[in-house]
C-alpha cells in the first residue's frame, strides 16, 4: 500500500519570514518576466533579462549613496544630488524606469510593497529573485528624498503619482530606521506625517490610498 502525500520537506520547515520570502521572490520574478515579453522593454535593447538589468542597476545606486547631511555646506554638493541618479546610472536608464512607472500603472504599487517587504526586516534570500538591499542602504535614500535639496527638487519632478509613493515608503524606512536604532542623520518624520496624510487624501492617483492613509495615522500616534 502506497503512502499518503507528504508536503514537501522544505514547506515542512520553512518559518513564516521564509515563506513570505518565498513568495515575494516569485512574485517579484513574475514581474520582471513580465516585462521581459513587452515590446517597449524589448525596444530599449537592456542586454539582459529585466530582473538582472534592474537589480545590478539597484545595486550600483545602493552603493553610491547620495549626500544626506550638510549638502547645503557647498554649491557644487546640492548640485550633485540634483543630478545624482543621471550620473550613477545615465539617461538611458532613467528613461527606462520612467516608463515603466508609466506603463505598468496597474501593479507598480504591489510592486513597491513587495520590494518594501523583501528589504525589511529579515533579510530575504533566494535563488529565483537575488536581490540584496540593508535597511542602511536603503535609509540614505529616504533621507535623500527627505531631508535634502536634491532629493525634493527630484521628486517635484516627478508625476504625482511616483512622488507619493516613494514619500510613503521613505517615511516607512526612516521608521524602521528608528526602531533599528541606525537613524545616524537624525531625520524626524513627526512634522512630514500631516504633510504626506494631506497630499495622499486629495490624490486620486493611489490605488491602496486607504491602506497608505491608515498606516501614516499609525505612525502619528506613535510619534506624538
Amino acid at each position: 500500500m502506497e503512502n499518503p502525500q507528504q508536503p514537501a520537506p522544505d514547506q515542512e520547515t520553512l518559518t513564516p519570514r521564509q515563506l513570505q520570502c518565498k513568495q515575494l521572490a516569485h512574485s517579484l520574478h513574475a514581474f520582471f518576466t513580465h516585462l521581459d515579453q513587452k515590446e517597449y522593454i524589448r525596444d530599449f535593447q537592456l542586454g539582459a533579462p529585466a530582473q538582472d538589468y534592474f537589480i545590478a542597476l539597484a545595486t550600483k545606486l545602493l552603493n553610491n549613496p547620495p549626500v544626506v547631511s550638510r549638502e547645503s555646506d557647498d554649491l557644487y554638493t546640492i548640485l550633485k544630488n540634483m543630478a545624482h541618479f543621471f550620473r550613477v546610472i545615465g539617461g538611458k536608464n532613467i528613461l527606462v524606469i520612467k516608463a515603466i512607472l508609466d506603463r505598468e500603472r496597474e501593479t507598480i504599487e504591489d510592486v513597491a510593497a513587495e520590494v518594501f517587504a523583501w528589504s525589511t526586516g529579515k533579510q530575504c534570500n533566494s535563488k529565483e529573485f537575488s536581490f540584496h538591499a540593508p535597511l542602511d542602504k536603503l535609509y540614505e535614500y529616504a533621507g535623500f528624498f527627505l531631508n535634502s535639496m536634491g532629493g525634493r527638487s527630484y521628486l517635484f519632478r516627478r508625476d504625482s503619482r511616483s512622488r507619493l509613493l516613494i514619500n510613503y515608503y521613505a517615511i516607512l524606512l526612516v521608521d524602521q530606521a528608528n526602531m533599528e536604532g541606525i537613524n545616524r542623520h537624525g531625520i524626524d518624520i513627526k512634522p512630514l506625517l500631516p504633510v504626506t496624510i494631506s497630499e495622499i487624501e486629495g490624490s486620486n492617483q493611489l490605488i491602496y490610498k486607504e491602506k497608505y492613509l491608515d498606516r501614516l495615522y499609525e505612525l502619528v500616534e506613535k510619534y506624538q
